[in-house]
């Protein structure tokens, strides 16, 4: 996927800190919210 400046984001769905899974469309707009991507190794 290549994702450029402009382009929406896609609606993934991952799981939360319950286990639950949860669409990235039903967390914006709630409560503050930031996503974060890491790459590589700490």
């Amino acid at each position: 996927m290549n994702l450029k400046i402009g382009d929406r984001f896609p609606d993934i769905e991952l799981p939360d800190h319950e286990n639950q899974q949860v669409k990235l469309s039903e967390l914006v707009g709630k409560f503050p919210f930031i996503l974060t991507f890491y790459r590589g190794y700490w």
